[in-house]
């Protein structure tokens, strides 16, 4: 809603998932504000379904892909000591394997922009999510690369939204251990702001 409140008439949206009705609502309304929208289905930790949805999507009937926001993750929290490894194989998926093939699908494209969303555990970290701080610090570092390599790159590191996403979906218990941390929710207008003073300006 808020690409299309900016100007994008063409948005593609990919998931491992078929979009649910709430989600199938939304893309409808979407296409009826006057953007096309094309939904790809495929795992992009995988790097033949990243090389599928890239190569759809700059097939000479389209307009040409000219940014990318990487907002996929997963969480399996637990303490190190207690973690298997498939649980940090699935939380690193997504984040590290993800941008990964995103960015060795797309280094060779003219992109506006490539931005990841990050959480601010990378940088200060939380208590049983190191799975989830490795793998989102992997997307800061690869940004930083890209950017070194004279390629847009950008890593938000979140903090937690109200009402949406992730944190959201916590109990009631862990988020009050967040605002016991001084860590306060942004509300979603305060964070579609920040990232459009981040994709608008240098950073």
């Amino acid at each position: 809603q808020w690409l299309v409140s900016q100007g994008g008439k063409h948005i593609a949206l990919t998931s491992r998932r078929v979009p649910s009705p709430t989600a199938q609502s939304a893309i409808q309304q979407l296409e009826s504000d006057g953007a096309t929208v094309t939904v790809l289905q495929g795992d992009i930790s995988q790097s033949d379904a990243v090389d599928c949805i890239i190569q759809q999507l700059t097939q000479s009937d389209h307009p040409p892909l000219k940014g990318i926001i990487h907002a996929a993750g997963l969480l399996q929290d637990s303490l190190l000591s207690q973690l298997s490894q498939k649980q940090f194989e699935q939380v690193m998926a997504p984040k590290v394997s993800g941008t990964w093939h995103l960015h060795q699908a797309t280094q060779d494209l003219s992109l506006d922009f490539f931005v990841c969303f990050s959480s601010i555990a990378s940088l200060i970290g939380s208590p049983g999510q190191g799975n989830y701080a490795a793998a989102n610090a992997f997307m800061d570092a690869l940004m930083q690369h890209r950017s070194a390599m004279g390629l847009p790159g950008t890593s938000i590191n979140w903090g937690p939204w109200a009402n949406v996403g992730m944190a959201a979906q916590l109990d009631e218990k862990a988020q009050d251990r967040m605002q016991a941390r001084g860590v306060t929710p942004l509300t979603p207008a305060q964070a579609l702001k920040i990232l459009e003073d981040l994709l608008t300006k240098p950073a």
